[in-house]
């Protein structure tokens, strides 16, 4: 979903879920509908940071038809074993 005004995060803090808002850029905002233009960020929700994480680095890649996603590598570390 897209998290403009917390539309992401808000619903998952309230379920015991993880909300993300990446920052602007990150993530491709093609597909959505504009509210606010320069609000609008794709958001994920899952049931662990990790997931989180993983989901995020899933989604992230350049598009060629959005000119502010960010061609970035992201590093999500995993969790180690005690």
């Amino acid at each position: 979903g897209s998290d403009t005004g917390g539309s992401v995060r808000q619903p998952a803090a309230w379920c015991g879920l993880t909300g993300l808002k990446p920052s602007y850029g990150r993530l491709s905002r093609h597909g959505l509908i504009a509210h606010g233009s320069s609000l609008d960020v794709p958001g994920v929700m899952a049931r662990t940071a990790e997931d989180a994480g993983l989901l995020f680095s899933t989604l992230a890649h350049p598009d060629p038809t959005e000119l502010q996603a960010r061609d970035s590598t992201i590093v999500v570390p995993s969790r180690r074993s005690p």
